[in-house]
């Protein structure tokens, strides 16, 4: 790699489906059954059914936007580089605060959850953080490898955890112990335990946290400047990584909740999939998917660990932080032709999250910045073709996805934050608040960085 080597040039070796490997790892559908979905059991019973499918549809519609904009605004920067373009600098940073905000949170959200199904599997009492800890250290030294490298990983470990969903498939459908029709008229024990209807308020409210189960497709963005072409290839990356992520957890969701032996114990339950895999199956056969789950999710670390060091290269490539900071922050790998600094900048923030042992303030807080940076997507793509850019793909119906995405994502938004806590909005408004400081107070660098070794 020459030591002139320009800003940009990371290597373009990735495939259509390499980068639907490393992204469906990032989602990685196993452990948001595992980790994400007991929340919503727990919350809606068998209405959590449907939370998932309304999720799939706003999904769907949201994966249009990010498959024209993508194909359209091409780099490793992401949303918030589509976001500055359209909109500018203002725009673009508080974009950037937001997805920098979900970025350091969801591998502690993740590698928190991931202590339990190691437990489970090896019959240990590992502490949670301990654990977390480890999972994330590792998973950072691993993303400074070459990028080929992390998507033969990711895809061998992916086969995995899609032999584990099938399994837990196979038990749920061919064990059914409830009536199908739970799933259009849901169910959930009230406070004397007694099952009754699911208001339809709290199913909107669960739909956030499937979109978050959901979320990560969008991520293959963050991947384009390593593939070999971009423009419509990479809008065919995120359709087909949301339709493999969108089958792989609502099929075993619904499985599980179809063969649980009792709803009332299900929603009950502090582990809500490990009831019905363990009264469906064996001990030992839930040990071995607690192992596969623990895998799976550090995959999935180790995937979004990637994607996370492209999104902090871009912005150093675009100048917004010192000019000495920007520098790091493009420095690649003599070796691997990695963002090396970028990847393990991360590392740090992520490690001292881990400690935070509250799973659920984790996940509601990420939720609120989650549908915020959808709706800011779903304006995007509804000015992005009055712009002179050109667009290599154009979604089906425009701008009916884009609209569809702004109404659901808004109504879901506005369900949560009535029933939010007084933490989780001064959070939110202080990253605005960040934001806004952050156009007045910073400058682009005078120079571009430039990558070196």
């Amino acid at each position: 790699m020459s030591q002139n080597q320009t800003v940009g040039q990371l290597k373009g070796s990735l495939g259509i489906m390499d980068v639907v490997m490393i992204t469906v790892s990032g989602v990685t559908p196993a452990s948001s059954i595992f980790v994400i979905a007991p929340f919503a059991i727990q919350s809606a019973g068998s209405g959590s059914f449907l939370s998932f499918v309304f999720a799939g549809i706003l999904a769907a519609a949201l994966a249009l936007c990010y498959a024209e904009l993508g194909a359209a605004h091409p780099s490793a920067g992401g949303e918030y580089t589509i976001i500055q373009r359209l909109f500018g600098r203002t725009a673009g940073l508080q974009m950037y605060l937001f997805v920098l905000c979900m970025l350091l949170f969801i591998p502690a959200v993740l590698a928190t959850g991931a202590a339990t199904y190691l437990n489970s599997a090896l019959g240990t009492h590992f502490d949670s953080a301990s654990v977390a800890l480890v999972i994330v250290v590792l998973s950072y030294a691993i993303g400074v490898l070459d990028i080929k490298t992390n998507a033969l990983l990711t895809g061998a470990f992916l086969g995995l955890e899609l032999l584990v969903l099938a399994i837990i498939g196979w038990l749920g459908f061919s064990q059914q112990h409830q009536a199908t029709s739970i799933l259009l008229h849901p169910q959930m024990p009230d406070a004397k335990g007694v099952l009754t209807g699911v208001p339809f308020g709290v199913i909107i409210a669960m739909v956030g946290t499937a979109l978050f189960s959901y979320n990560g497709y969008g991520a293959a963005i963050y991947l384009a400047e390593d593939m070999h072409k971009t423009g419509k290839p990479l809008a065919i990356a995120i359709l087909l990584t949301l339709v493999i992520v969108i089958l792989m957890e609502l099929l075993p969701m619904t499985a599980l909740l179809l063969g649980a032996p009792s709803l009332e114990t299900l929603a009950k339950s502090a582990d809500p999939i490990s009831y019905v895999i363990t009264q469906l199956g064996s001990p030992g056969l839930a040990r071995v998917i607690s192992a596969g789950i623990f895998l799976s999710v550090f995959n999935a670390i180790i995937a979004i660990v990637v994607q996370n060091a492209r999104f902090l290269f871009a912005s150093g490539r675009d100048g917004m932080w010192t000019a000495r900071l920007n520098k790091a922050l493009v420095q690649l790998h003599p070796r691997f032709g990695t963002p090396w600094v970028a990847t393990l900048l991360f590392a740090a923030p992520s490690a001292l999250l881990t400690f935070n042992s509250n799973l659920g303030e984790l996940t509601s807080f990420t939720v609120i910045i989650l549908l915020l940076a959808y709706i800011s997507m779903a304006i995007a793509s509804l000015f992005s073709r009055h712009s002179e850019t050109h667009h290599p793909y154009l979604m089906p119906l425009w701008p009916v996805p884009s609209l569809l995405v702004l109404a659901g994502s808004g109504y879901t938004l506005w369900t949560i934050l009535q029933g939010s806590s007084t933490r989780d909005l001064v959070i939110v408004t202080g990253i605005i608040v960040a934001g806004l400081l952050m156009s007045f107070t910073t400058h682009r660098a005078r120079k571009p960085a430039t990558a070196s070794t």
